[in-house]
């Protein structure tokens, strides 16, 4: 999966970092690897889905899953952001929301 310049820009400020590194930069690429994937399937979108500023709301969870990610702690995100995941995945799907009827 190769990662667009645009998204690893916006990720890069999302997480505040400011200085460059080959090292840096390749655990980015990590993060982004690592969360395209399982947020695209608890969204519905398909698997190989390049999250972009065009998807509104699941931008922004997008970019928060890739700070949790990068502090090793993805779990955290799915447990505090699962009612906002939940509820984008129905836009996508159609369907109605209702509160804690399942889990992302």
């Amino acid at each position: 999966m190769s990662v667009s310049a645009s998204t690893m820009s916006a990720v890069r400020s999302k997480l505040n970092i400011t200085w460059d590194s080959e090292v840096t930069d390749e655990r980015l690429e990590l993060v982004v690897e690592t969360v395209t994937p399982a947020l695209a399937a608890r969204l519905a979108y398909d698997p190989g889905h390049e999250f972009t500023s065009a998807d509104g709301e699941a931008w922004g969870l997008f970019l928060n899953a890739c700070l949790y990610e990068f502090s090793d702690a993805l779990d955290d995100f799915w447990e505090n952001y699962g009612a906002s995941v939940r509820a984008c995945r129905l836009l996508n799907v159609g369907g109605d929301y209702s509160e804690g009827t399942d889990d992302a």
